[in-house]
């Protein structure tokens, strides 16, 4: 867990926060799914930002450009989730390629326009300008929350169960589907769906928020493999997961039968752990708190994957050995 064994992206950031003037008026500032500002009221602010790129994270050849701006939000609505805030405000910056036709971005705007409405979010503005080749979406999210119900990575202690909302890989496996260059029955439509249209777990973050139980939450963008690596060094703390917990959703295995037909294979329990994208939240909670804390976000599920252990164990537990769990994906 030291910046010698990170992985190139987080070995950048953690190179850069380095040279930065140690903060003054922040709260909370690099290292987290968003930084906390105090507020005269004693509340915190919350700000995240999370860009798309063209041909990185998205292709235009998909054809859903309301579902495109939704993601956008989406993710960075989860960051303000994972963190136990609520959203209030944010600020599109759009860069367009070249011969973009305005009614393409009207299209992207509904998208925006519509997760900003179910999620009382105010749009405020932003900058629109070109670009030399990609599309390049840059929401920039503002919420807010007590200090005592903001939720950090830095918590988790030995003895904590480690728990994920919802289900696993249904994101990856709806990114296999669409590049898998021919179209996918209507029963695997669920997988894609959560490529193209991620639901923020804004009310059951706030529900674990204000239980009181929780020590540390993050959300699952990069995959939970990725993902457990940053809570457990931010924490300074070590787990062992259980593969045969992971919650895969059923549509995944349906989706990796038929991708293998299609000749591009694909694993469940990689798409599980590395995948990422599914958007659920990572966190831990002392183990008798689950009943709780289940029922609090009920009927959304609850599962148990493992336990946090001490430093500097990261591990994964199959049926017939205990293995390092390596880093799953990074940007670079």
């Amino acid at each position: 867990m030291t910046d010698d064994v990170l992985p190139g992206e987080d070995a950048l950031i953690a190179k850069l926060a380095g040279m930065l003037p140690a903060p003054r008026q922040t709260r909370l500032t690099i290292g987290d799914d968003a930084a906390a500002i105090p507020l005269p009221d004693g509340n915190l602010l919350l700000v995240t930002t999370d860009l798309l790129m063209e041909d990185v994270h998205f292709r235009l050849s998909w054809g859903d450009l309301p579902a495109l701006g939704w993601k956008a939000l989406a993710q960075n609505l989860s960051d303000i989730a994972a963190m136990g805030g609520t959203p209030t405000h944010a600020v599109i910056a759009i860069a367009l390629p070249p011969h973009w036709d305005p009614a393409q971005t009207t299209a992207l705007y509904q998208g925006l326009a519509a997760l900003a409405s179910a999620t009382h979010t105010d749009i405020i503005g932003g900058d629109t300008n070109c670009s030399s080749g990609p599309l390049v979406i840059t929401p920039t999210v503002l919420g807010r929350v007590s200090p005592d119900e903001l939720c950090t990575r830095s918590g988790a202690r030995p003895g904590d169960a480690l728990f994920v909302t919802g289900t696993l890989g249904r994101a990856a496996a709806g990114l296999r589907l669409l590049d898998a260059g021919q179209p996918a029955p209507p029963a695997l439509a669920p997988a894609i769906q959560a490529q193209l249209r991620p639901q923020p777990r804004l009310e059951a973050a706030r529900a674990l928020a204000t239980s009181g139980q929780v020590t540390a939450m993050m959300d699952v963008s990069d995959g939970v493999a990725t993902d457990v690596h940053r809570l457990c060094r931010a924490s300074r703390a070590g787990v062992v997961i259980a593969e045969d917990r992971l919650p895969i959703d059923p549509v995944v295995n349906a989706a990796c039968q038929w991708l293998a037909t299609a000749g591009t294979p694909a694993n469940p329990v990689q798409l599980a752990l590395a995948g990422g994208e599914d958007f659920e939240l990572l966190f831990t909670a002392p183990p008798e708190a689950e009943a709780e804390l289940r029922a609090r976000i009920a009927p959304l599920p609850l599962t148990r994957i493992g336990s946090m252990v001490d430093p500097p164990d990261i591990l994964l537990q199959q049926q017939t050995q205990t293995v390092p769990l390596a880093w799953g994906f990074t940007h670079f």
